[in-house]
């Protein structure tokens, strides 16, 4: 009986102790949700305040929450609508923000590549930022124009609504706007 029981270990060992590739999975726990990042993020997020010089034709109005500012600018036919947005980190990144705008114009996403030929470069007293015009041909009311800055611990975005025949009229508004954005206090 003791030969048998010897005679079963040595076989379980060399088994277990065999060399070939096998596939090993492994659970780890989640990292807590609350890193130091983010506590930093927060502490600064309350710290950061952003000023800028407002074109006269725009009339600032109240916005939803996520927006830091709102604006109406006048137009022929009907109002551009103009936001201001900053999150912490990259916030989805480029090519999701962009393909997102794409999407509420009726156009089908980009691949990075894609959407990386349509910036165009900007700087401004925020510093460098991408700016984007999107139109959608078939659909003349749709149109966006879109800054993105992309800051070392967060990103702020600036988008204008628009239909499509009145870009001309406000483009260079919204240039001088993104421009004059900077860091206040």
């Amino acid at each position: 009986m003791y030969k048998i029981k010897i005679i079963a270990l040595s076989q379980i060992l060399m088994i277990s102790c065999d060399s070939g590739d096998h596939i090993r999975t492994y659970r780890l726990p989640k990292p807590d949700k609350v890193s130091n990042n983010n506590i930093i993020d927060e502490k600064n997020k309350n710290d950061f305040s952003l000023k800028w010089k407002t074109p006269d034709t725009w009339i600032e109005v109240q916005g939803h929450s996520m927006r830091l500012a709102s604006f109406n600018i006048p137009l022929s036919d009907g109002n551009g609508d103009v936001s201001i947005t900053t999150f912490s980190g990259i916030s989805g990144g480029i090519e999701a923000n962009v393909n997102r705008w794409l999407g509420q114009i009726g156009l089908e996403p980009l691949s990075l590549v894609n959407i990386q030929k349509l910036s165009l470069a900007g700087t401004g007293k925020l510093g460098n930022y991408q700016y984007f015009k999107l139109i959608n041909d078939d659909k003349k009311e749709t149109a966006i124009l879109a800054s993105i800055f992309q800051l070392e611990a967060r990103t702020v975005f600036v988008k204008l609504s628009i239909n499509a025949g009145e870009i001309i009229k406000v483009e260079s508004d919204f240039r001088s706007f993104c421009e004059s954005i900077f860091v206040s206090g």
